[in-house]
């Protein structure tokens, strides 16, 4: 049994991705070599790989060297496959396959410690060997993950596609369904793909959240309607690169053997504790009410039992796993809450349960990010939001606050509009914002109309069925657009208009922003997804706002990691250096965000939604001091952590019974008390 981790793979229909004209030159090894034979009954197979050998029921398709090696993955066996290419003849491309022939099927694999190559991983689907080598006059259905969809050469895009295509004679493909996604080295991924008579589906999953598939992509297509499955590696990059995939827990059968419910996915390792519903559901979710707190259900979905006092919750990295006291019995469908205090409101979190099987041996970790804004809480002083698509208009200008929501509803009605809001107002280039040149900036607005800025009501999904849940962007075949968004904030449902976001951004892009500040110190947060890491800046602007004629203090860098695709929002810190930036501001006041990174590699990186400003947290006017009797002495508490935005104090707990009170500049008081993992939490008024 062997704990996944991540993998890469990938197909680019283009000449590089045709390899007939390439492979006459050369001899052909046929060691090995998958020779087709009479179609065998379509029963189940699995292979972890942990016997040390390649199983005998497995054939080997490559063009020239190649290895495959079972290497140490976990607690078992994993199987490497790398591939040289011929230079100058054929690229590098091994594959193994099973001799199982069949019509309908369902095949899934773990992807583990993938390199970021230009290549691909392929899982093959109603594949027909074809030529000498099995390969190259081959033909079927393939799911592949390409790990550099542009290449992996300076001026080539970062960012990878998940592909279903059609495979004719010479590896000809046709793509007839994508996901733009972005998988992150070093973790395990499980790829998954079926078809039910002409109707196939791709589906990729993340190891440390098999509650939802990170992206689905669906096809209809009857061109090959029975083969074998297997597993295919190739580098994408002509006759010069090289392919490095490490594959395990490989699965076939006729159909979905998923016990779990779907979109949730049981481990491919049998008997490991496995979240399959979650509160907050979503992986990337927003306005979370602190009062519903975090609860959970694992199962094993065998006879293993869950080790309930095992389990642990981190928030922010601190272990909180004591708030999910009284714990559960043991048992191999187990559910768990957190108590009623756990979440402060208004704070951002990255959440993490860890769980095991009482053996010690099985374990499983759940990863997920959230915050418990209210609307009530963005909508107060001295707390501001400032939309991205709300840049400034005609030379320095901008709408009085506060800002009316505009733009157009969900029946495509005008709301607002006419110089009440920004929609449909006109940005001065050069002045109010900037976009260099490129071939992604032809493509205009459905906000402001007349900029070369794309703003988009959420992030399109081009054609393809969705699953209820899935957050995917697919280009496939159907021209109607489908809207993924970020959750919708009071104001916008209120107006009935769906939320605007910036896209298809590119470095160099920026946009001003002149508003009106109530006097405090402020952390400052960019609400954004992302389908790679990237870097974005907060500038300070001085000089003639009107005019070119402007100059810019740097306040800090937002440090965008990959959200994996872009429909995965989450606020990311304003950082000065290590630290978390705190901005001084007061009156009106002219800032910039601009898009960093590399010109070509990272385009189209981010979606942006807003610009959040909430008072910095501060231990200056507010102090935790204890004592060890209720008369004193008090001291200050070592190690406390005041938020004030939250209105908490967080501390560690003591050796000893502790009494509390509050040191303020204001009228403060202890409103409660909490036991929260290792730490007491104050909340205050």
């Amino acid at each position: 049994m062997n704990t996944p981790t991540s993998s890469s793979t990938g197909l680019r229909p283009s000449a590089r991705g045709q390899w007939a004209r390439l492979i006459p030159s050369i001899p052909v090894c046929t060691a090995l070599l998958a020779l087709a034979g009479t179609a065998s009954i379509a029963r189940a197979q699995s292979d972890n790989f942990d016997a040390g050998t390649l199983n005998s029921q497995w054939s080997t398709h490559q063009f020239f060297p190649q290895s495959y090696n079972l290497v140490d993955s976990g607690s078992g066996k994993a199987l490497r496959i790398q591939a040289r290419p011929v230079p100058g003849a054929a690229p590098a491309a091994a594959a193994i396959s099973r001799p199982d022939v069949y019509s309908d099927f369902y095949v899934a694999l773990d992807l583990v410690n993938w390199a970021v190559l230009d290549q691909a991983a392929v899982v093959l689907g109603h594949w027909t060997l074809g030529g000498s080598d099995g390969l190259s006059e081959g033909t079927g259905m393939i799911l592949n993950y390409d790990v550099a969809q542009d290449g992996e050469n300076a001026g080539d895009r970062n960012g990878g596609q998940l592909q279903i295509n059609t495979i004719a004679p010479g590896f000809n493909a046709g793509t007839l369904a994508a996901a733009e996604i972005t998988l992150q080295p070093g973790r395990s991924y499980r790829l998954v793909f079926q078809a039910v008579g002409t109707l196939y589906t791709g589906k990729v999953y993340d190891m440390n959240d098999l509650t939802t598939p990170l992206a689905t992509v669906h096809a209809d297509d009857s061109t090959y309607p029975s083969g074998k499955n297997g597993f295919l590696s190739f580098s994408r990059n002509g006759t010069s690169g090289v392919t490095d995939v490490t594959i395990d827990n490989f699965f076939a059968a006729a159909k979905d053997p998923n016990p779990a419910s779907a979109p949730a996915l049981a481990s491919p390792i049998a008997g490991t504790p496995t979240v399959v519903t979650r509160v907050p559901a979503k992986r990337f979710a927003n306005l979370h009410p602190a009062a519903n707190g975090i609860s959970f259900t694992a199962k094993t979905f065998t006879a293993g039992l869950i080790n309930a006092g095992a389990t642990k919750l981190f928030l922010n990295n601190t272990d909180v796993s004591s708030s999910l006291a009284p714990l559960p019995a043991n048992g191999s469908s187990v559910n768990f809450s957190t108590a009623v205090g756990t979440l402060a409101a208004n704070t951002i979190y990255a959440g993490r349960i860890e769980l095991q099987d009482t053996t010690g041996t099985l374990k499983s970790t759940n990863t997920f990010w959230f915050d418990t804004f209210s609307n009530t809480y963005l909508a107060a002083a001295p707390v501001k939001t400032v939309e991205a698509e709300d840049y400034n208009y005609g030379g320095g200008l901008a709408q009085p606050e506060p800002i009316k929501v505009s733009g157009l509803d969900a029946n495509g009605s005008q709301v607002n509009g006419g110089g009440v809001g920004y929609f449909d107002l006109e940005g001065t280039p050069e002045v109010d914002y900037f976009k260099p040149g490129g071939s992604y900036h032809s493509i205009f607005s459905e906000y402001r109309t007349a900029d070369r800025v794309q703003i988009t009501q959420g992030s399109t999904i081009v054609g393809g069925r969705d699953e209820a849940g899935d957050l995917v962007e697919i280009m496939a075949l159907s021209p109607d657009p489908i809207r993924v968004h970020d959750t919708q904030r009071a104001q916008y449902v209120a107006a009935n208009v769906p939320e605007y976001q910036v896209r298809l951004t590119s470095p160099g892009d920026w946009f001003n922003y002149t508003r009106g500040f109530a006097p405090s110190n402020y952390n400052v947060y960019l609400r954004c997804a992302s389908y790679g890491a990237t870097t974005l800046y907060l500038d300070q602007m001085g000089g003639d706002i009107a005019t070119t004629n402007q100059t810019a203090t740097r306040l800090g860098a937002f440090n965008v990691e990959n959200h994996i695709t872009r429909l995965n929002y989450r606020y990311v810190p304003l950082m000065s250096g290590s630290d978390l930036a705190k901005l001084s501001l007061s009156g009106t006041n002219t800032l910039r965000l601009t898009q960093g990174g590399t010109v070509s590699k990272e385009e189209r990186q981010v979606s942006l939604d807003y610009l959040l400003f909430v008072p910095a947290a501060t231990v200056a006017a507010i102090t935790l001091e204890t004592a060890a009797t209720v008369s004193g002495p008090y001291a200050a508490a070592a190690g406390a952590t005041v938020n004030a935005a939250a209105k908490t104090i967080t501390v560690p707990v003591g050796g000893a019974a502790s009494f509390y009170r509050l040191r303020s500049s204001g009228a403060s008081s202890i409103k409660g008390i909490a036991i929260v993992g290792g730490n007491v939490v104050i909340s205050y008024n």
